[in-house]
């Protein structure tokens, strides 16, 4: 299974510990590892907002359906912005 995600205006370290929290391994700068899954994080052109320049990164998790699923959701709720 693979799933992808698009982040915004996220510091990529605070995502390598999300996915460490998540039960993963740093492994290399941006590649953890975790049991049945990996994940790699790319980083993307920045969104123009206005005149402001947001920085976007790619998370890409793979590995077998149970735990895609369970560190999918995991990162959905760590990553989570609330409007207001």
């Amino acid at each position: 299974m693979r799933v992808e995600y698009e982040l915004r205006n996220l510091p990529r370290v605070r995502v390598i510990e999300y996915l460490e929290q998540a039960g993963g391994q740093q492994i290399a700068p941006w590649f953890v590892v975790g049991a049945g899954w990996t994940a790699d994080l790319y980083e993307l052109e920045p969104a123009q907002v206005g005149s402001l320049c947001v920085p976007c990164d790619q998370l890409v998790i793979e590995g077998n359906v149970p735990a895609v699923e369970r560190v999918s959701a995991f990162m959905r709720q760590k990553t989570m912005r609330g409007g207001g």
